[in-house]
């Protein structure tokens, strides 16, 4: 039992490592998304993958409670559309999914996506709207709790890539945990000229 427990805990990262690298590579083909999202935004309306059509995406799903991973790659997404001419970065609509619905309100929601950028819009929803949503993504999550357990304060282990879709809805790249914002831009600006 514990030789099965070791194997899927030491391959399940590397799986994940060499499909979020075959992503990294430039490919002709976007990928699709298995499906979509109904989900409510940080004003209350209720907003689905199709109402962005037209735009560039990039995705990052996170918790407002979240300790580190969440501010930093909110923060570098900041910076990277920062670095982009204004002609780019008005086609694309920087998107943070919460995987919280128990803690991150709408009003929590819309006050924490403010100190990152004024373009960022929050998205949250039901835990079954969520887990469709992360499953659209292929983006894992799950609860864990404190010790003892205490119903406010636990933490959330996540995905932490950020989603680059175009403008038809597709996946271009997952860019990874902590890249450089001016990485980041460069290569948004690659997918999105012309």
């Amino acid at each position: 039992m514990q030789i099965q427990r070791f194997w899927r805990i030491s391959l399940l990262p590397l799986l994940l490592i060499t499909f979020i690298a075959t992503l990294h590579a430039e490919t002709p083909n976007p990928l699709s998304l298995t499906g979509g999202f109904s989900l409510m935004d940080d004003q209350g309306k209720s907003k689905h993958l199709e109402d962005y059509r037209g735009s560039f995406l990039l995705v990052f799903f996170g918790y407002t409670y979240c300790p580190d991973i969440c501010p930093t790659n909110l923060g570098i997404m900041a910076q990277a559309l920062n670095k982009l001419p204004p002609t780019v970065s008005q086609r694309l609509i920087p998107l943070f999914i919460s995987v919280d619905p128990e803690r991150d309100t709408i009003k929590q929601l819309r006050e924490y996506i403010q100190t990152f950028h004024p373009r960022l819009t929050g998205l949250t929803g039901t835990s079954a709207q969520l887990r469709q949503a992360a499953n659209s993504f292929g983006v894992y999550f799950a609860r864990v709790e404190t010790n003892p357990p205490n119903p406010k304060h636990y933490l959330i282990d996540h995905s932490a890539g950020t989603y680059f879709i175009d403008d038809q809805g597709r996946l271009l790249e997952i860019f990874e945990h902590q890249m450089p914002p001016e990485t980041m831009a460069q290569r948004i600006l690659q997918r999105m000229q012309p």
